[in-house]
């Protein structure tokens, strides 16, 4: 390659990331201020990496739960905090295979937020994967349980709002049996 062929090359790939970086951090700016630069780039999708986090998190959920006896028996026990604790430590930053459980269910927790406050049916909700998800850590959770059966309650933390508003419930479940058959487990 001749020197004038790779400076051409060089300054070609520099524009190129260049304009990349600069349309990247355009992209992340706030999305009250955000341009649809597509008409820009020739309707090339720009990377939406959010790592300026512009909309970060503002609430915590935590995970509640009570148990009832039989239909007949007294009324349902006092919601409990069973949302599982984050284990910090120096080497999280290396391997931290703890925090997948955790993760999952959060993750599945806030995929049911999203549902309830878009106002989705609750025959729609009892049957996707999140509640599904939640319910069974909720079950197992309360594994040692001896009640028949259990509710969950999805609650938003949020701290920096005014006391008596911090909390919000999100989702109450429907009642169910605590111990499945062996038959009925998937």
């Amino acid at each position: 390659m001749t020197p004038s062929v790779a400076r051409f090359a060089t300054t070609v790939a520099s524009v190129a990331l260049t304009a990349h970086v600069v349309a990247t951090v355009l992209q992340n700016t706030p999305d009250s201020y955000n341009l649809d630069l597509r008409r820009y780039v020739a309707g090339w999708t720009i990377p939406g990496w959010r790592f300026f986090a512009p909309n970060p998190g503002v609430h915590n959920v935590h995970l509640l739960a009570r148990t009832r006896g039989t239909e007949s028996s007294d009324g349902p026990g006092d919601w409990r905090d069973i949302t599982p604790p984050t284990h910090h430590s120096m080497l999280n930053v290396l391997f931290n295979p703890r925090s997948r459980g955790p993760k999952a269910l959060f993750d599945a927790m806030q995929q049911l937020s999203v549902m309830q406050s878009n106002y989705s049916a609750m025959e729609w909700m009892v049957t996707s994967l999140p509640y599904r998800l939640v319910t069974d850590a909720t079950r197992g959770f309360l594994q040692t349980e001896i009640a028949p059966q259990f509710q969950f309650l999805l609650m938003n933390y949020y701290p920096a709002a005014q006391p008596g508003r911090r909390m919000l419930p999100v989702l109450v479940s429907t009642w169910m049996p605590l111990h499945l058959a062996p038959e009925s487990r998937t």
